[in-house]
């Protein structure tokens, strides 16, 4: 009988005999029905409770009416769609995990390092930007900062024009000038900040370096077309991270054009 094949998705005997039942009959008094079953009254009730998750029933107090197979087994698909959906998230949320915990360890026993020394981790771009906000401030001589348009340039103003006045050289590095971008570089110059742009519109490191010696750095990914991701931001004062950043960031000045 083609009923036997629901085995497939789940169903027991018990849930096969009466979903039959209910097609081949139609709309039934419930008592009826458990006695055409030949089910006890709990496993009967545990049964429409089963038929009723899957969505292939429709029960209230005294009768029951069976879903056809075809919305019933859509709305099981799609429900088994969803569960999957969110195991695979749950999935993905404990590889990460894993992968931070192990990793170090990899490393420090393989490389003799640990990552931890090389670099802090930061919890996302808002915590970033705060932390560049508290760099600024501790800036004594210069702050480099390479970023595509700036766009977050109003949340660190106020520390811009506090370094500047105790005599910081600020330096900025675009990436791109469009999207009125032009009104952010006249101002940044009006307040004596040196504002550049490079000559490539793509770089996958944004970063600020303060005084040569802390530096705060974001790495961004392109997945498709305009579509990108970025890596956990990260802060260190490691010398030797810094330097290699600090490098980059003078190569890019030198090649670049006032903005």
């Amino acid at each position: 009988m083609p009923f036997r094949s629901l085995r497939s998705i789940g169903f027991n005997d018990a849930d096969i005999a009466v979903y039959e039942l209910l097609v081949k009959d139609g709309e039934s008094d419930r008592d009826e029905l458990m006695k055409k079953s030949g089910l006890h009254r709990t496993q009967f009730e545990e049964t429409l409770s089963k038929l009723q998750s899957y969505g292939a029933i429709e029960a209230n107090k005294s009768t029951i009416a069976p879903v056809s197979p075809k919305v019933f087994l859509q709305k099981y698909q799609r429900r088994r769609e969803v569960d999957q959906e969110l195991q695979m998230v749950e999935l993905r949320g404990k590889i990460n995990g894993l992968q931070s915990l192990l990793e170090p360890v990899f490393a420090e026993r393989r490389l003799g390092i640990r990552l931890e020394e090389l670099w802090r981790i930061i919890d996302g771009l808002p915590a970033m930007e705060i932390e560049t906000v508290k760099m600024i401030s501790r800036s004594r001589s210069e702050v480099c900062i390479l970023a595509e348009q700036f766009s977050w340039y109003p949340k660190v103003r106020e520390e811009l024009i506090s370094a500047l006045d105790r005599k910081v050289k600020v330096k900025v590095l675009l990436l791109v000038k469009k999207n009125g971008v032009e009104e952010r570089v006249d101002e940044m110059k009006r307040l004596g900040i040196e504002v550049k742009q490079a000559d490539s519109e793509w770089r996958p490191a944004r970063f600020t370096i303060i005084d040569e010696s802390e530096l705060v750095f974001v790495v961004w990914a392109r997945k498709s077309g305009e579509s990108r991701i970025h890596y956990r931001p990260g802060y260190t004062k490691t010398p030797g991270l810094v330097g290699v950043f600090r490098d980059s960031f003078e190569r890019l000045w030198e090649k670049a054009k006032k903005a």
